[in-house]
């Protein structure tokens, strides 16, 4: 994956969630765990949520998924885990945006709902280790 995306995208969720955060002071929810929190900021972004920018490609959408892009993951339905193994690949080796878009045209509610857990949690591994390194 190029080094200087996934920083990007890294330093766009960091961002999302102290917006979030902020979000919920006050409400009596800010004792949310980090890890739900990441995964609601990227359910709102792949929902579409109107309240939340997408990660730094997604929000200005110059960066559409490639038609090889979606063509790797049109895949049957029992083939559900490589498409979300394919998703990944996607988000680490293109960007977090090109991987969402992908995801989005699928137009597959269990594969984006799957999709969103698989890569929160790896997304939120990748934060923690950046911010180890920090």
């Amino acid at each position: 994956m190029p080094e200087g995306q996934i920083h990007e995208d890294i330093k766009w969720l960091e961002s999302q969630l102290e917006a979030k955060k902020k979000e919920l002071a006050g409400t009596g929810l800010e004792e949310k765990e980090e890890r739900e929190m990441v995964k609601d900021v990227l359910r709102e972004s792949i929902s579409g949520a109107p309240s939340l920018d997408g990660p730094p490609v997604l929000q200005n959408d110059t960066s559409a998924a490639s038609d090889d892009d979606l063509k790797k993951t049109e895949l049957t339905e029992k083939e559900h885990a490589k498409v979300i193994e394919k998703l990944i690949e996607i988000a680490f080796a293109k960007s977090l945006a090109v991987a969402i878009k992908a995801a989005r045209s699928l137009k597959n509610a269990h594969l984006l709902d799957k999709f969103h857990d698989t890569l929160a949690d790896q997304y939120y591994e990748k934060l923690k280790a950046a911010r180890k390194l920090r």
